[in-house]
């Protein structure tokens, strides 16, 4: 705090020292590139110096996305008794029309405001606040979710040396200094770290390639309990692919003003749609070596994805083990999106949180993380499966009401007033939002089958197929469609 001098023209030592001692510090934060910023909208004439490239959104998803949650995503389809071309036509299909979501509102970040800030606009000051949460909790499960992906690995690689909290811990804290330093480090680092990545899941391919079938994982009592199983693996591959809805427009408010949109979406499809595709895949291909592989079958059972990638690996012998432990860390630029946004989503919980410094809310999801990932790991599998489907359903009502919001009520980026990103008063409460939120989730519930739980509507289709997503949209389109417009002609925001 400031001393308050008694003569205007004599400022008192200690505001002297105050300030000096800002400066230094505000000098060798930029010196080193470190982030030192918040949610604050980068207005146009900032966006002129210390730019990004539009190829940066390609680069940055190209690495979040070669990673090994994307590898044990693409084993869960032959979890599911489903066959690799089975497997392959959804991972193909679902990735080829959902990774538009994310890519449509990475371009938003053009506004200079991130994501879960731009969504105020539709669910409104107070009702962003149930995006906030949700966000927050999103981001914390992904971190564990993925820092156990990685985990695993590293305990197979041990031969279980490396049990998996302490692997959950070593990802954790990568992820987290990096996302100390912030964006700019960010993007140098994901613009050459995809490529190691690139070259662990080749050699993956070629080696266990003798291993592969394309022969039946399961032999299914019925059509309708096979219809269901393909059901369910779309969305758990749709799930994973919308996840980034929430952070995607963040990596992007340093982007010069007059970039085009259509290279933001275009970069940021190609750097998840190729990654997602290619390295699920091979997840699903890993399966199949439980069928015709010796010993792949006990491997998975003990350690996982990390037991199928160790015996595929297994002919590159010591080179191999190396491979590994890359393919383990490669849940860091993974969880990049998750830490980092973590802090910004916290900074809209409104004036109080932005006086919060980002490093330290970036290290309370950090221990957050490492918290839920320790515990999350003895039922990593069904824990993995509900996840995924539980926040596939939070992000659909996400993009639904931003998309319905911006299609049919704004029109356009010129219909938003981007100075009142922060004024309660120029921006809709958010009744609309939080009854279709609502009403959202009574569809999720009716159509979600998980470990634990079958809706009664996705229990209509053999042994249980998800159907939530489907529900979830339709009830929560009609619902913000009807009540924005009611809300708006009632109080004209």
């Amino acid at each position: 705090m400031e001393l308050v001098s008694t003569h205007p023209e004599a400022p008192q030592k200690g505001t002297l020292a105050f300030n000096a001692s800002e400066e230094k510090e505000s000098s060798w934060m930029q010196l080193l590139s470190i982030e030192t910023g918040g949610i604050q909208r980068v207005t146009d004439d900032e966006r002129q110096v210390n730019t990004t490239k539009f190829w940066n959104a390609c680069t940055f998803w190209l690495s979040a996305n070669m990673a090994i949650a994307t590898l044990n995503t693409g084993v869960l389809g032959g979890s599911m008794g489903l066959s690799f071309w089975d497997s392959f036509i959804v991972i193909l299909i679902v990735n080829l029309f959902s990774d538009l979501l994310p890519a449509w509102t990475a371009a938003f970040g053009l506004t200079g405001l991130r994501m879960t800030t731009f969504s105020r606009y539709s669910f409104g000051y107070w009702g962003n606040l149930l995006v906030v949460v949700f966000s927050m909790i999103a981001t914390t499960g992904w971190n564990a979710i993925n820092s156990i992906s990685g985990a695993v690995v590293l305990n197979a690689v041990s031969d279980g040396k490396c049990p998996t909290w302490a692997g959950v811990i070593i990802i954790c804290m990568a992820v987290w200094l990096i996302c100390l330093l912030g964006i700019t480090w960010i993007h140098h680092l994901d613009s050459i770290i995809w490529i190691p990545m690139l070259v662990v899941w080749c050699v993956a391919a070629g080696t266990g390639a003798k291993h592969f079938t394309t022969a039946d994982v399961k032999k299914f009592a019925t059509y309708e309990d096979h219809a269901a199983a393909i059901l369910s693996f779309m969305a758990v591959i749709f799930s994973f692919s919308i996840s980034w809805v929430n952070c995607a427009a963040d990596y992007n408010v340093r982007m010069p003003v007059d970039t085009p949109r259509w290279k933001i979406f275009g970069a940021t499809y190609v750097g998840i749609f190729v990654p997602s595709v290619l390295v699920q895949s091979l997840g699903a291909a890993l399966y199949t070596g439980t069928i015709s592989g010796v010993g792949w079958q006990p491997a998975y059972h003990k350690a996982g994805v990390g037991g199928l990638l160790k015996m595929a690996l297994e002919p590159a012998g010591g080179f191999g083990k190396f491979l590994m432990v890359l393919g383990a860390l490669s849940a860091v630029p993974n969880n990049i999106p998750n830490n980092y946004s973590f802090a910004l989503h916290a900074q809209n919980f409104g004036p109080w949180a932005l006086r919060i410094p980002r490093i330290i809310l970036v290290t309370l999801g950090f221990i957050a993380a490492v918290i839920v990932g320790c515990c999350a790991a003895v039922y990593f599998h069904d824990t993995l499966q509900t996840f995924l489907s539980v926040i596939g359903y939070w992000t659909v009502i996400h993009i639904t009401v931003v998309a319905i919001e911006h299609v049919f009520f704004r029109h356009s980026l010129a219909g938003y007033d981007l100075d009142a990103w922060d004024n309660p008063g120029r921006l809709p409460f958010g009744w609309a939002a939080i009854g279709s939120f609502l009403g959202g989730f009574v569809g999720a519930a009716l159509g979600m089958k998980v470990a634990w739980y079958v809706g009664p509507v996705a229990g209509i289709v053999g042994s249980g197929a998800n159907l939530g997503h489907e529900l979830t949209f339709g009830i929560c389109a009609v619902m913000f469609t009807g009540l924005r417009w009611l809300e708006r002609r009632c109080s004209g925001r």
